[in-house]
């Protein structure tokens, strides 16, 4: 896989994220039938994904 602009630490936990949504879905097609992310431990762990990814992205920003 081609490292994308952002670099390898986003694009590992962007691939973490993107496995949990699909593994999410299919074990609840309806999103409101898990409980939220309070109460569902994969979506909460992509919302976790989530925020790492912005917080990688504005590291790289101050960088720039």
């Amino acid at each position: 896989m081609t490292e994308s602009r952002y670099g390898k630490a986003f694009d590992q936990v962007a691939d973490e994220w993107a496995r949990l949504e699909d593994e999410h879905d299919r074990m609840h097609p309806d999103r409101s039938d898990c409980g939220g992310v309070g109460a569902c431990p994969m979506m909460a762990a992509a919302v976790d994904n989530q925020h790492t990814m912005i917080n990688i992205l504005n590291e790289r920003r101050k960088r720039a």
